[in-house]
């Protein structure tokens, strides 16, 4: 598959996730019941992000991995903070 095509996959793909996580609201799902969903679809395109449109995918060393600890570490204090 070429780089463009890829591309284009993987943002629709962004669309489709964030669709998903729109039509949880509609299913009267809140608070507990929604923010572990939401926080995993937000993971998947969080990783999507940083590795296709960051452009982090190939490269070595630590940077890809900061990057996506970061993450990682935002949306563990968010789900935290909603566990309270």
């Amino acid at each position: 598959m070429s780089n463009i095509k890829k591309a284009t996959f993987q943002w629709a793909s962004l669309l489709l996730l964030t669709g998903v996580t729109f039509g949880m609201a509609g299913y009267g799902l809140s608070g507990r019941a929604l923010i572990i969903p939401v926080l995993l679809v937000t993971l998947l395109k969080g990783r999507i992000v940083i590795d296709r449109f960051m452009a982090l995918q190939d490269v070595a060393g630590p940077w890809r991995w900061i990057v996506l600890g970061w993450l990682v570490l935002v949306l563990g204090l968010i789900g935290f903070a909603f566990r309270a």
